[in-house]
């Protein structure tokens, strides 16, 4: 019997987000292939000790290398050797990068271990316009560097992989364009339209993410208060992150804690998508939101940003709205057309579940064991 081939997936944070779920499905996608897989993953210092745990009870082998930090330049050359000795004793075939830091320092130890085969995936663009300039310049500066490094380049939207090779990291014969997947049917909502709001009750609006710089959550508490001036709406906020106190604090100072409520982290999103009326999701920076997906799914109209792969799930006009990232005047337009017209929802929601193919759970999962296939090909 031939010998599994060793894969390590390196990822720098491993809590809550869509890089983590893009990660754990990767894994069950390599599990049900017909090549032999002894999979692995490697974290950052920042993790969720339960989701470790659980992968442990799945028969994953977990490490953490406590020396790979969120945008931490002291701890990142100590990151790259302590991760090339872990490639080089536990002798890995293939080395899986995912996000930034981890992409940088991963790649570069996979360099010194000579690991035979080096995949990154992008899950968001680091390089955006609410970041300090000089975080941006070195970004651009690492990840040019490490592009020739990688086999090979995933990214979950076209848009994304045209701004990389815009941006001259690595060639175009590296890149692969694998669209993040979802199981739909857990959040389709039939009877969507059976029960709509009266016209004094409020409109529900549904944020769902981490509560973090790069989310333009304080762009969204200011556009409900003006919306709530001339319409009856209530945003509520799903999730846990560093800048919850001080949303909760810009919510007090307006007197908007009738209209905003903060509802911690959330396990069970595509209830609180059945129940509301609009997503919003006013971003800086992502990649491809798979809960942006989640809310197609559901039936609800989006407004959400330019950036990155959003317009490949959002249609302008169509299944929702999309704005410059920092345009609050334009957001709360947005937000108060959809709020003052049920018609123009039940358009839009019968437009946002169409045409979801590309989104699904088995075409990432096939995509993903192809993409390892040609590539344990040159190992062989």
């Amino acid at each position: 019997m031939t010998e599994p081939y060793r894969v390590l997936h390196l990822i720098t944070r491993f809590l809550d987000g869509g890089a983590e779920k893009s990660v754990e499905q990767i894994l069950s996608a390599l599990r049900t292939a017909p090549e032999q897989y002894d999979l692995r993953v490697g974290v950052g210092a920042e993790h969720a000790s339960e989701r470790l745990d659980a992968l442990r009870e799945r028969g994953i082998d977990v490490t953490v290398f406590r020396a790979i930090r969120h945008y931490n330049p002291v701890t990142a050359l100590p990151a790259v050797l302590c991760v090339a000795r872990y490639l080089k004793h536990e002798q890995i075939d293939i080395l899986h990068t995912h996000s930034t830091e981890a992409g940088v320092i991963g790649r570069w130890a996979g360099a010194l271990a000579d690991v035979p085969v080096t995949i990154h995936s992008v899950h968001g663009d680091p390089i955006a316009s609410d970041r300090n300039p000089l975080l941006n310049a070195t970004l651009y500066v690492f990840e040019r560097a490490s592009a020739p490094l990688s086999d090979r380049i995933v990214t979950n939207s076209v848009r994304v992989r045209d701004t990389y090779l815009d941006r001259g990291f690595g060639h175009p014969d590296q890149y692969e364009v694998i669209y993040d997947g979802l199981d739909l049917d857990a959040y389709r909502v039939p009877d969507r339209w059976d029960n709509l709001p009266s016209a004094d009750e409020p409109v529900s609006l549904l944020f769902v993410g981490r509560l973090a710089d790069g989310k333009g959550l304080f762009d969204l508490i200011e556009a409900v208060d003006q919306v709530a001036g001339e319409h009856p709406v209530k945003l509520d906020i799903a999730g846990e992150g560093e800048s919850r106190e001080e949303l909760q604090d810009a919510v007090k100072r307006r007197g908007l804690e009738d209209n905003i409520s903060f509802l911690g982290y959330c396990d069970d999103v595509a209830r609180l998508l059945a129940t509301a009326d609009v997503f919003v999701l006013p971003s800086y920076r992502e990649g491809m939101p798979r809960v942006v997906t989640e809310a197609r799914a559901a039936g609800l109209p989006v407004v959400s940003t330019t950036v990155a792969g959003i317009p490949e799930q959002v249609s302008h006009g169509e299944t929702g709205f999309l704005v410059e990232p920092g345009d609050i005047s334009e957001l709360s337009a947005r937000i108060g057309q959809l709020v003052a017209s049920p018609s123009l929802r039940r358009k839009m929601s019968k437009q946002t579940t169409a045409d979801l193919s590309r989104f699904t759970l088995e075409n990432m999962e096939q995509s993903y064991q192809s993409l390892y296939r040609d590539l344990v090909d040159s190992i062989s």
